[in-house]
């Protein structure tokens, strides 16, 4: 009973996600038996219904990741136990026109294709699922159809029906993806699949790599359609090309449509808005089927011996899953140059010490003003040149205006000329044309006492705006 609800809840949870990553060990082959070497792939914990820990461990040199994914198969489960917690639970909708998909990835030498076909007495994946399908289409007023096709070196071939041109994806008038030229083949009962998929498979390309004399170098897709009444849903069930490193194959390269079917797997796993479809051929196929209200369910095949393609493979099917270190808040770019920007118009408002010809300003020890730094003043000219238009606004804004206050329009536009306190003289009007160095040489000591006093009273203004800018 306990084991009944435990695959009940792991159905019921696998139905409801859009994407379901899961783990496979492959047994140990005859001549891997008397191997020495310590398996790197365990699982730390879990429950049947909810994510699981796998951890990934090299035994030389003591590196491990962990990983957070949906579900995990060992050594000792069958493909048979896959199908029936994953896999059966997402084959009911596609009678009701709802998209699904089953990835098969791994190495070279994994098990995916194993796992994806089986043997005669040990069926996988494919036939299981094309079982079923017919089983739950008897009596219903429905057709299945299945199509056989394979995307090599970014291109579409068709495998049932072999043509001189590859299948082209194009959109129709309503917007949605149709294959051109793909052959689609009635299929009534399993002889008929069988006969069908055989001429397909011996059609595949394989080549030779730097790690097995015969590989599947393509993706294969095996799409399942069923009409049932006027709705149509579809069932691809894909064995995926070896994702080992490059660096390890000695061949053409595949691992950009794999990493882009990564990016579109972990941008689902994570509810991103942008989903990067167009990235490569195969996604761009199964567009219709990844998404939206479709269903997938990606089975990372490992060799529990060999660590870097294991953690190849994690990564390629797991990038959302991976356990990480609670990250640090960090601040924008954009508000990293407001902040420095703030700061450096405070620096030139309150922090600088306005200097005067021949040192005028001489602050006594009873003041409340701290000069941390006298700079260079440039008067601007009528014309001024590039570098200084970014210091315009600023000189700008210290000229306090008649009232006491500090002018707040910056536009760049306004007249840049330098306004002259007024004094108790009111000399405002005396000498129009003249500079405010001018105006200093005319008037000397006047003058300058009244400026003296003015810019004393503007710093004290200034201290106390940094004083309640502090308190803030």
């Amino acid at each position: 009973m306990a084991s009944a609800a435990a695959a009940g809840a792991a159905a019921s949870s696998s139905s409801s996600q859009p994407v379901r990553v899961v783990v496979r060990l492959r047994p140990f082959l005859p001549s891997e038996t008397g191997s020495a070497a310590a398996p790197c792939v365990s699982l730390i914990g879990g429950h049947p219904g909810s994510e699981v820990t796998v951890h990934l461990k090299e035994q030389r040199t003591s590196r491990s990741e962990c990983y957070k994914l949906d579900a995990f198969f060992g050594h000792d489960d069958r493909v048979r136990d896959i199908f029936d917690k994953e896999v059966s639970a997402i084959i009911p909708g596609v009678f009701e026109g709802v998209n699904a998909t089953v990835f098969a990835c791994g190495a070279t030498g994994s098990g995916k294709t194993y796992t994806m076909q089986g043997t005669e007495d040990l069926p996988g994946i494919i036939p299981l699922a094309v079982s079923t399908v017919l089983k739950l289409g008897t009596g219903m007023l429905c057709s299945v159809e299945i199509s056989y096709y394979e995307v090599y070196m970014g291109r579409c071939y068709d495998l049932l029906e072999p043509k001189d041109k590859e299948i082209m994806a194009l959109d129709d008038r309503d917007g949605n993806l149709q294959l051109k030229g793909l052959a689609w083949v009635p299929v009534r009962s399993m002889e008929d699949f069988q006969e069908a998929y055989s001429k397909g498979e011996e059609r595949r390309n394989v080549a030779h790599t730097g790690l097995n004399d015969v590989s599947n170098r393509s993706h294969a897709v095996l799409s399942i359609r069923v009409n049932n009444d006027g709705v149509t849903g579809k069932l691809n069930l894909i064995d995926l090309a070896g994702n080992e490193d490059k660096t390890r194959i000695c061949n053409e390269r595949i691992g950009s449509s794999l990493f882009a079917l990564s990016n579109v797997i972990s941008a689902l796993k994570n509810n991103e808005q942008w989903i990067p479809y167009r990235d490569s051929k195969l996604t761009r196929i199964l567009q219709d089927s990844l998404g939206g209200n479709s269903r997938a369910v990606v089975i990372a095949c490992l060799n529990r011996i060999e660590y870097h393609e294991s953690l190849y493979t994690v990564r390629l099917a797991g990038r959302s899953g991976r356990m990480k270190q609670p990250s640090s808040s960090r601040v924008s770019n954009r508000a990293r140059v407001m902040n420095h920007d703030d700061g450096n118009i405070r620096k030139v408002l309150f922090d600088s010490v306005v200097p005067t010809a021949k040192n005028i300003l001489r602050l006594s020890s009873q003041d409340e003003v701290k000069t941390r730094g006298i700079k260079k003043v440039i008067l601007p000219s009528s014309t001024p040149c590039k570098e200084e238009m970014s210091e315009l606004p600023l000189s700008k804004a210290c000229s306090p205006n008649s009232s006491g206050m500090v002018i707040d329009d910056l536009d760049c536009h306004a007249s840049l000329e330098p306004k002259t306190p007024m004094g108790a003289c009111n000399l405002v009007g005396t000498i129009s044309s003249a500079t405010p160095l001018d105006k200093l040489n005319a008037h000397e000591s006047n003058l300058m006492e009244s400026l003296v006093q003015k810019y004393l009273e503007f710093l004290n203004v200034a201290s106390k705006a940094t004083a309640s800018e502090r308190n803030w």
